[in-house]
């Protein structure tokens, strides 16, 4: 059995392993109606997204593309990958490519 679960009162859900006391508790409070099952944190955003916000979403998008189209390409996987070998800043192969292209679309 996993433990005991009590319920707090302004606890609607509970989520997360309970086994002991070296376990992870989260109380996860949701709206009236809007329950899912799993565990989810869902929040509402209280003010509206501002331009420099849009311009970086917009702009993060575009570098996650150029990079997942460069690690297919052909022309430059290897080039890239030997590249990747010799340096030692970046842990993964994606982190590699993805600091290339925001340099080339930042214009760095």
């Amino acid at each position: 059995m996993a433990g005991s679960i009590f319920y707090l009162a302004p606890v609607d859900n509970a989520s997360g392993k309970i086994f002991g006391k070296k376990q992870k508790f989260v109380a996860v409070r949701r709206k009236q109606g809007k329950r899912q099952r799993g565990c989810a944190v869902m929040g509402e955003r209280t003010t509206p997204y501002g331009a420099n916000e849009i311009a970086w979403q917009e702009k993060f998008a575009q570098i996650c593309a150029a990079t997942r189209e460069r690690m297919i390409d052909p022309n430059h996987v290897a080039q890239d990958q030997a590249d990747f070998a010799a340096q030692s800043k970046y842990k993964t192969f994606y982190q590699y490519v993805w600091n290339l292209m925001r340099a080339e679309i930042e214009g760095e």
